[in-house]
């Protein structure tokens, strides 16, 4: 027997002037994850659509700091109190009313460094008693529990020209997404921070570029109508908040000229992955070798529109 549709009136669409509503035709509801917080809007909902999705692709304690849809922080650590503030310290300014997405239980201490700063929502995988009384507090601050939500097979999106389908890119990220094409391997840590650098570009809108180093994104640069501009944004943002040093870069798409590659060579990068499929793949490969850059190919590209 088919679930029946439930139709929920939202605060207002993307902005005030919108109406706007949610058909649900699961059994459960996003509502009754919601601890406390102002009622979730149209906007809230698709950020955390795209916050959970990208959440979904790490094990290990790691925390999202979003905006817009498109992350703006991300840390992987041991402890995730860790993970958070290294999410944070990675661009400071643009966590300022940016959603939370933790993939652990929100501690009193964690909530006590949450407390400090303003943010529209938490999204975690439970909280202590006590973080709830503190953060509660805030009483426009969203707190969700997560919910127990699998990834559909099959997305959509409703244009002008009708209901487009596509299916949904299920294929994990690991060792095996990356071929080295180049002749130096990357080391164990540099793959690591690689696989963790894509789980991330999967989810950012195109064109997008991320730089990381030890699970932690140093600088995004997304949305843009080209590549390099892409590039440019990350390094600039980087520079914002980070000392040079070695990184990795992550591309969703492939760098068609060698000059993109050059420009991140002479920036400290050493560990490369991208999706091949530019008529100047071997170019790329042999400015690769010749300065001894571990370049690697992703099985697939990383669009996201």
């Amino acid at each position: 027997m088919k679930n029946k549709s439930r139709k929920t009136k939202l605060r207002y669409g993307e902005n005030p002037n919108q109406d706007s509503y949610l058909i649900s035709r699961s059994k459960s509801s996003v509502f009754e994850n919601q601890i406390s917080g102002k009622k979730l809007s149209y906007n809230n909902l698709i950020d955390l659509d795209s916050g959970l999705k990208c959440l979904m692709e790490f094990v290990e304690p790691t925390s999202i700091i979003l905006k817009h849809t498109n992350p703006c922080g991300v840390a992987s650590a041991k402890k995730i109190e860790v993970a958070f503030n290294k999410s944070y310290e990675s661009d400071p300014k643009s966590a300022f009313g940016g959603i939370i997405f933790l993939n652990r239980k929100v501690s009193y201490k964690l909530a006590k460094i949450i407390f400090k700063n303003f943010y529209e929502m938490i999204v975690a995988a439970d909280y202590d008693q006590a973080a709830i009384k503190i953060l509660e507090k805030k009483k426009n601050l969203i707190l969700l529990k997560i919910p127990n939500i699998k990834k559909k097979s099959v997305e959509y999106r409703s244009t002008l020209f009708g209901d487009l389908y596509q299916t949904t890119d299920l294929d994990p990220i690991n060792k095996k997404f990356l071929r080295l094409v180049s002749k130096k391997k990357g080391s164990k840590k540099s793959i690591d921070d690689l696989i963790f650098s894509l789980k991330i570009v999967k989810y950012l809108k195109s064109n997008a570029v991320i730089l990381s180093r030890n699970k932690q994104t140093l600088g995004l640069g997304h949305g843009q109508t080209n590549r390099v501009d892409a590039l440019n944004l990350s390094i600039k943002n980087m520079n914002k908040y980070f000392k040079k040093g070695n990184f990795v870069c992550a591309s969703d798409g492939f760098f068609p000229f060698k000059d993109s590659i050059n420009l991140l060579n002479n920036n400290g990068c050493n560990v490369v992955a991208q999706p091949s499929g530019s008529i100047n793949d071997k170019i790329i490969i042999s400015y690769s070798i010749r300065n001894k850059i571990s370049l690697y190919f992703t099985k697939n590209r990383l669009f996201k529109h």
